[in-house]
């Protein structure tokens, strides 16, 4: 499937996105301040993982009996509709000045609970529009992208489907691929991701998330052999560290130093553990929640786009509450079988993307 799908993307997509483009030669050069650059249009980019946000519907084609009246969460309109106006706070407060351009989710039910997240009070003036595709995850849990139509127009979107070595490979959960123009003039990729979870043990799980690394790997090999300059941004839950084996070997996801090569991708989150800064807590913090961008949203260049040099974790103390270690972690819907009518377990991580004149 894997193959069918690079041959798909390469012979219909690539061919007609980057035909006549001139490839640049592969070269390490240093990066000069990034002050001097001449920016005009900023876009702010998030990805949310807003733990488990199921409508109150019963969908025979996955298992949401634990979001239903009868179940034990007693999952209602009312608590539904809170989550919404909650998620919606957080994704309209990121950016003080506007509303983000573009929005990655992760654990969404369907494109009904899209829809009505983006016609929440908070966010309606955005006039978002939804790409979801729904995956194989057994929960019917998804990722999906929202966007602006005044920043971001969406060319064509598909699932990247991720192939196991194991009995379960029909359940894996795909990513999402979308490609489009960003502020009327350069061609994005976009990539969510929302990788294996750790249930069931750190060790037991880490070859699933290097399945998952290995293939959008492929794809973004794919793009680079189509155009050096791919301008490229993975977003998601990756449910591994940045230093984590997954990230660093397979993905080929590297810190940010200064220098760049063409080919490659940097982590946009790798510094922050080092400083204390997580994006979900469980006996400590981790770093799940990340952006990932391509060599050249990081060159310097008269025009395209360009990318901040590191990400930041969004974080509120009206989004946290102070657990037993006296520390600020996220608040969440559910805990332990209680209903707390938080936000999420987990952070939102955002990046600004700028328009070069």
């Amino acid at each position: 499937m894997q193959k069918k799908f690079n041959g798909h993307f390469m012979r219909t997509r690539c061919v007609m996105l980057f035909c006549g483009l001139s490839l640049l030669a592969t070269q390490i050069f240093a990066q000069s301040p990034f002050t001097a650059i001449p920016k005009t249009t900023g876009y702010t980019v998030v990805f949310y993982n807003v733990e488990n946000l199921y409508d109150t519907v019963d969908d025979p084609r996955c298992n949401d009996s634990e979001y239903l009246a009868a179940a034990a969460n007693q999952w209602n309109s009312e608590k539904y509709l809170h989550k919404l106006e909650q998620i919606s706070l957080v994704l309209s407060s990121v950016d003080s000045l506007s509303l983000p351009s573009i929005i990655g989710l992760a654990e969404i039910e369907n494109k009904s609970v899209l829809r009505d997240l983006s016609l929440t009070n908070a966010l309606k003036k955005g006039k978002y529009k939804i790409i979801h595709e729904d995956s194989r995850d057994p929960r019917g849990i998804d990722v999906a992208l929202l966007y602006k139509p005044s920043a971001f127009r969406e060319l064509w979107h598909q699932k990247i489907p991720i192939k196991y070595d194991t009995s379960s490979e029909r359940s894996a959960r795909e990513c999402l691929y979308v490609c489009g123009i960003l502020g009327k003039k350069d061609t994005l990729h976009l990539i969510v991701n929302h990788w294996k979870s750790r249930s069931g043990g750190t060790e037991e799980t880490e070859e699933k998330r290097i399945m998952y690394a290995l293939a959008i790997r492929h794809i973004v090999d794919s793009l680079f052999n189509c155009n050096n300059n791919a301008q490229i941004v993975l977003m998601g839950d990756f449910n591994d560290n940045p230093s984590d084996v997954s990230m660093t070997k397979n993905l080929q996801a590297l810190p940010y130093t200064g220098k760049l090569e063409y080919h490659k991708l940097y982590n946009l989150c790798y510094d922050l553990p080092s400083k204390g800064i997580g994006s979900l807590y469980f006996k400590g913090w981790d770093l799940f929640d990340q952006i990932i961008v391509s060599t050249s949203l990081l060159m310097q260049k008269n025009t395209g786009i360009l990318s901040d040099t590191e990400a930041t974790i969004y974080k509120r103390d009206w989004m946290c509450y102070r657990n037993s270690r006296d520390l600020m972690v996220p608040n969440r819907t559910y805990a332990a079988g209680k209903y707390f009518g938080g936000f999420s377990d987990h952070l939102p991580v955002t990046i600004k993307l700028w328009l070069l004149r």
